[in-house]
């Protein structure tokens, strides 16, 4: 009966350690995944925060927007409604950046962008849902 016992526990011991050596990795994965997502909802929180816009003139039909924040966006990243509406606006022909501190001009009659016109309200939303809007110019 001695042998017995002590092939039974070796093999007990060894199942565990198998057991152990298989659910370590995967516990290990799931929590970094979960790791990797609550820094990506902070950073995401942290943009939101660090994100502002201005309407800076809006005249003749074009709307001057300023990035007051100090969060980078992507310029096709930006929607505009006019009037309620949503309009599809042309992709950035140089570069997607909108840098703090940085200018666009929107509805500037090139045909690929909107067209805005007097006694509009427009509404610029960026990318964090940010928004601001103008009652009419």
């Amino acid at each position: 009966m001695g042998f017995s016992v002590s092939v039974s526990t070796a093999i007990i011991f060894a199942g565990l350690f198998l057991a152990a050596g298989i659910l370590y990795p995967a516990m290990d994965n799931g929590m970094e995944r979960v790791l990797d997502a609550e820094d990506d909802r902070d950073q995401a929180q942290l943009d939101l925060r660090n994100t502002a816009i201005n309407i800076t003139d809006a005249e003749n039909g074009e709307i001057t927007v300023k990035n007051t924040g100090t969060t980078s966006l992507k310029i096709s990243e930006v929607d505009v409604i006019v009037d309620g509406e949503y309009q599809d606006r042309a992709e950035p022909e140089n570069s997607d950046l909108w840098l703090p501190g940085e200018e666009i001009t929107i509805g500037d009659g090139t045909g690929n962008d909107i067209n805005v016109v007097s006694g509009s309200r427009v509404k610029v939303i960026t990318e964090h849902g940010i928004s601001v809007f103008t009652e009419e110019f």
